[in-house]
């Protein structure tokens, strides 16, 4: 049985393993930021296994660009891992502040149309 049902808490994503399209491990999930007004999901951000070049680990991208693969319990990440570097990115998680109206413009000019849940 999976561990990922329809319905489930954000703790209970933390640390699931997010992987390319073509399968290959790319990290985990680390967060998730709700609008609490609401209810929807603003955004995920993603552990790299392997830091970018510039040193960066954690990468806040639009929760539509992942899917739930409960067949085989993680996440899948729609987008080109070179358009995930591209991102923008913080070297902690504890750096990134989630209500900050310059982080979700920044991440719908990256990753393009991004609703605006807050």
């Amino acid at each position: 049985m999976s561990i990922l049902p329809r319905i489930t808490t954000a703790q209970s994503l933390h640390g699931i393993t997010v992987v390319s399209p073509s399968g290959r491990r790319i990290g985990e999930l680390e967060d998730i930021a709700v609008g609490v007004t609401t209810g929807r999901v603003l955004h995920a951000v993603l552990a790299l296994d392997t830091p970018s070049e510039l040193g960066e680990r954690f990468y806040a991208v639009p929760w539509e660009t992942l899917t739930l693969d409960s067949a085989h319990d993680r996440c899948v990440l729609n987008v080109p891992v070179e358009t995930l570097r591209a991102a923008p990115a913080l070297p902690t998680a504890d750096a990134i502040d989630h209500a900050d109206p310059r982080l979700r413009s920044a991440i719908a000019t990256h990753f393009g149309r991004y609703p605006n849940a807050a």
